[in-house]
């Protein structure tokens, strides 16, 4: 993802790092990233990597559903 872009606050862009760390992991093979990854959106792989490169208002709310939802389950200081 090369856009730049700032999220509301600084956890969300934490979160977004984050994903966006899992993502590139997970392209290059990384099996523990796509599983976390498919827990995160629940969704498959192919479907993520699809959203992933995509991009558009129907991709940002997705891909923030996923932020938010690191976000509870996660504590990020």
């Amino acid at each position: 993802m090369n856009d730049v872009w700032k999220l509301e606050t600084q956890e969300q862009d934490m979160a977004s790092d984050y994903i966006n760390s899992l993502f590139d992991s997970a392209l290059h093979g990384k099996v523990s990233a796509r599983n976390l990854l498919k827990r995160l959106y629940d969704d498959d792989w192919n479907t993520i990597k699809e959203r992933m490169t995509t991009e558009g208002s129907v991709w940002y709310v997705w891909y923030m559903d996923g932020v938010n939802t690191l976000l509870r389950n996660m504590k990020f200081s």
